[in-house]
């Protein structure tokens, strides 16, 4: 009956262990991946980085083009269809506001004129004579319609649809700051917990083992989000600019896979040095 009850004990306290490490992982991959998001996809300058990178240019260029094209055909301005109307450099200016506009910290949102009117600026600033003939056409008639213009802004670039990113982006930011802290709190306890129950060199060697799944679960995540662009046109999918965004995310996926290898790596050297012969 002792023999059975140490059995039983053995069996109890593996199975605890096992539940402290996968809970330390989930912890370690909730903590990880949510101050990733918010430094990088909830960053006005890093997002603004990103889409100035060689591979991010055309997909900037073809997204603004794409609701300039609507709004020449708002106001009545004839263009070719086929050609883009706007260069990197005119595009650039639209897509750093609308970055700036929708994500940092920020008030909530309740109307988009005044990103608007800095289209509108942009428009009439980076469209001069040294611009295609049909949007320095779109750009004088847009200026004809002085206080409509506003209007036809806001509809062609869905600037109602960027409101309701930048109040959700917002609404992000700080739900992840809360979790991130709450769970940094909710390890440090699981961890002194684990130090009551364990030695040092067990309690480093649940921890590393722990870190290994979390880097192996960023790997597999980041791996699968990055790959998507490849196989699927997702530039065709209908939720408002949801479509460039995961291609002009997939090379920060890539940077998250290397994070993930980089901790894999990290946790799995003290980890073999403190198993058991």
């Amino acid at each position: 009956m002792v023999d059975g009850s140490r059995a039983d004990l053995r069996r109890m306290d593996q199975e605890q262990n096992s539940k402290y490490k996968q809970t330390l992982a989930f912890m370690m991959l909730i903590i990880v991946m949510l101050t990733m998001i918010t430094v990088t996809f909830l960053n006005p300058i890093f997002m603004k980085g990103q889409i100035r990178t060689s591979n991010n240019k055309a997909v900037i260029v073809r997204q603004v083009d794409s609701h300039f094209d609507t709004l020449a055909d708002l106001i009545g301005a004839k263009h070719e269809s086929d050609s883009n109307l706007l260069t990197i450099q005119q595009a650039q200016p639209i897509a750093d506001h609308i970055i700036d506009y929708s994500l940092g910290i920020h008030m909530v949102r309740f109307n988009s004129t005044s990103l608007a009117e800095q289209i509108l600026n942009d428009i009439d600033e980076s469209i001069d004579k040294g611009a295609s003939s049909d949007a320095q056409v779109v750009r004088k008639k847009l200026l004809r319609q002085k206080n409509n213009a506003i209007y036809f802004v806001n509809r062609a670039f869905n600037l109602n649809v960027v409101t309701l990113g930048a109040n959700i982006a917002v609404l992000l930011f700080v739900v992840n700051i809360i979790i991130v802290i709450v769970t940094i709190i909710a390890l440090v306890s699981l961890i002194r917990e684990m130090k009551e129950r364990s030695s040092i060199k067990a309690l480093i060697h649940d921890i590393t083992a722990s870190g290994m799944w979390a880097g192996f679960w960023i790997i597999l995540i980041s791996g699968l989000l990055a790959i998507i662009p490849v196989f699927f046109n997702v530039e065709a999918l209908p939720l408002a600019g949801v479509g460039y965004l995961l291609e002009i995310s997939s090379g920060v996926f890539l940077d998250f896979v290397i994070i993930g290898v980089i901790i894999y790596i990290l946790c799995a050297i003290p980890w073999q040095i403190t198993t058991a012969n």
